[in-house]
Formats: C-alpha cells, structure tokens, sequence
C-alpha cells in the first residue's frame, strides 16, 4: 500500500492542480489538448513547423509539429504550455544557453506533472503487483510507457524521502521526551533524586540543566 501521506507536492504541482481544479479539469481522460486549450483561451494550430508558443497581450497561441507521431505531440503541447503558464515569454534565441536549458528543463517538469498530476494517480486503485502501476499510469494517462515509469519512480522517492524526514523527527521527538524529568517513570526520579541527594550529603553543588 503506498503511504501517499509522505508524498510532499512540489509548488508547481499544487499550481498545477489548483489550474485544472479552477477550469473543471477533474479526472485523466479530461487532459485533452483541445479542451484545455479552450478552457484557458490558448489558439491552437497544427502545422508542419517545429513547436513553440507566443503569447503577446492577451492572446496566447501553441503550434504543434504535426509531422510528430500523436504521443510526441501531446508531449510537445503540454511542454509549450509549461512555457505559457510559467511566463516564459520573449524571443528565447537572444538568452544565454544556461538561462535556455533552465526554461527548458522547467517546461519539462510541467509537462510531466500536468500530465501525470499526482493527486489523479493517488485515486488509481493500485495493480496487485507494484510492477504493473507504470503500465496503468501510462494507459490512464496516454503517456509513453518510458514517462511514466520515470514518473513512478519519482513518486516512490518523494515517498522514502517523506517518510524518512518523518521517522528523524519522530527520533528527535523521542530523544527529547527520554530526557525530560517529566516524563520519567517513579524509579528514575527516585534514583535521580537519591543521586542528588548523595551529592548534598558529600557538600557538592548540584547543577541542572
């Protein structure tokens, strides 16, 4: 069972879903380029031209190779419409490569979340055999198989990486209950005080912190 309580979003992630939530976006076969492009008043076109997206103003526009097989397409829609919801607009020839690849790798991120939201995969009933969830992911979702066990996988880290960030604060938590005089049981504050009061006896001072 995935304990999806130690799954932290990333901010774009809750971005991501609050944006589908807003325009009635609510189940996986809803994640249609058509349909989101509509709701969010984005003109798309298929041409035989490399993908970009423009956005002067008000208008917004994504264009799509059409010449891609269908799956890249798709891919390249919800990349160009990473550009567009996280503001990267301008002629993006004139950037610095290191600027280039850091809006590139961005758009990525949000393809593969707007995609895959992760609080839609949390709803999937779970495969009896831990192998088959990529292969659900990516039927469910009409990703690459590839994608989505590349999104499975980040999944199951973010996963580990909760619960071990939980079971060091429950450690530290433990530690600071052990050394606290409250919480000790009736024999460790007879023999603590049995302790100090051997100390007075011997007339040393007695220091606690």
């Amino acid at each position: 069972m995935l304990q999806w309580f130690f799954y932290k979003p990333t901010e774009i992630e809750r971005r991501i879903q609050e944006l589908y939530q807003s325009i009635g976006i609510g189940s996986p076969a809803d994640i249609q380029e058509e349909q989101i492009a509509s709701l969010l008043d984005i003109k798309l076109r298929y041409e035989d031209a490399p993908s970009f997206s423009f956005e002067k103003g008000k208008f917004r526009c994504i264009v799509i190779d059409n010449s891609l097989p269908a799956d890249e397409q798709r891919k390249h829609f919800f990349h160009e419409l990473g550009h567009l919801f996280r503001g990267h607009s301008g002629d993006q020839s004139r950037f610095p490569d290191l600027f280039k690849e850091l809006l590139e790798e961005q758009a990525e991120h949000f393809a593969k979340y707007a995609l895959m939201p992760y609080y839609m995969i949390q709803a999937l009933p779970l495969p009896e055999y831990e192998w088959d969830f990529p292969h659900l992911i990516a039927s469910t979702f009409r990703v690459p198989l590839d994608m989505a066990k590349d999104r499975w996988e980040q999944i199951k880290r973010r996963i580990n990486t909760g619960r071990w960030e939980q079971a060091c604060i429950e450690r530290e938590r433990n530690r600071y209950r052990k050394a606290e005089p409250a919480t000790w049981c009736d024999e460790a504050k007879r023999m603590f005080r049995m302790a100090i009061d051997r100390k007075l006896q011997k007339g040393q001072g007695v220091i606690i912190r």
